[in-house]
């Protein structure tokens, strides 16, 4: 039984290695199932498959696009906090204002 595992994974090691080795007709298969479109992972960082680097720019506006997307989360959840405080402010003035009210007919009818 351990020989055949040791099989399998001799013979799916030989296959990932047939994938994963440069090659220079692009675009690939990775594992049979994705096309991979760089001949090898620094290249998929830099973006460059023809020798013209984009991974900078790539890279930068991802960055971008996540930052602002976790900046306009903080400034949604800070106004939804600052709208439940101003509602129960007012709510508490409501209260004051039905008190004093009371507080007054009650003092004029007495």
């Amino acid at each position: 039984m351990n020989g055949t595992i040791l099989q399998l994974c001799a013979a799916g090691l030989s296959q990932l290695d047939a994938v994963i080795s440069v090659n220079v007709d692009l675009p690939q298969k990775l594992f049979g199932i994705f096309t991979f479109y760089f001949a090898s992972f620094s290249d998929f960082l830099d973006m460059a498959s023809s020798g013209i680097s984009y991974g900078f720019f790539v890279w930068l506006s991802y960055g971008l696009t996540y930052l602002l997307l976790v900046a306009l989360l903080g400034w949604s959840l800070y106004q939804h906090r600052q709208l439940k405080h101003q509602i129960a402010a007012k709510v508490a003035r409501e209260q004051r204002i039905k008190q004093y009210q009371e507080q007054n007919h009650n003092a004029t009818t007495t």
